[in-house]
C-alpha cells in the first residue's frame, strides 16, 4: 500500500482592489460643491459684463460720423480739409444730416480736427470719440494724393 501525502497551502487573502462606495460617495459630493462654485462663478462674471449693445452703438456712431468727415475730405479736397472745415458737423452752418442732428440721449460725439501725421503735412489724423454709456475712438489717416 502506497500513502499519499495531501498537502494544503494556505493563501492569503489580499484585500480587493477598486473603490468603496464611501469613497465613491465622497467623491460625488466633492465634485458636486466644486461643479456649483465654478457655476455660480461664471454666473457672477457674466451678469457683470457689458452687454453687447454697449460697445456697438457707439462704434456705430464713431463710424458714420467717420465716414462724414471723410466724404468732406472727398468733397474739399485735401488742401480745403482744414481745421473748421473738416467736420460737417461743426461747420458754419452745421450739417442737418441725422449724424449730427440724431445723436441718441446719454452720447457725446467729438471729432479732433486733422493734425499732422508724424509732423508730415502730406498726412493728417483724425479721431472720432464716443462717450456715454458705452464708449469708442476711431482714428483715421487721410493723405495728399
Amino acid at each position: 500500500m502506497s500513502m499519499h501525502s495531501v498537502s494544503f497551502q494556505a493563501r492569503e487573502i489580499s484585500p480587493q482592489s477598486g473603490y468603496s462606495l464611501i469613497e465613491l460617495v465622497i467623491f460625488i459630493v466633492i465634485m458636486g460643491i466644486i461643479g456649483t462654485a465654478l457655476f455660480s462663478g461664471f454666473n457672477a462674471a457674466l451678469l457683470g459684463s457689458s452687454t453687447p449693445e454697449l460697445g456697438a452703438e457707439p462704434m456705430q456712431l464713431a463710424q458714420q460720423r467717420m465716414e462724414l468727415i471723410l466724404a468732406q475730405k472727398r468733397a474739399l479736397g485735401f488742401a480745403g480739409f482744414t481745421a473748421t472745415t473738416f467736420d460737417p458737423c461743426t461747420s458754419t452752418p452745421p450739417s442737418t444730416q441725422p449724424v449730427c442732428t440724431a445723436i441718441p440721449a446719454g452720447y457725446t460725439v467729438n471729432a479732433t480736427p486733422p493734425v499732422d501725421w508724424g509732423g508730415d503735412p502730406n498726412y493728417k489724423t483724425i479721431t472720432v470719440s464716443v462717450t456715454g454709456p458705452g464708449q469708442a475712438t476711431l482714428t483715421a489717416l487721410v493723405a495728399n494724393y
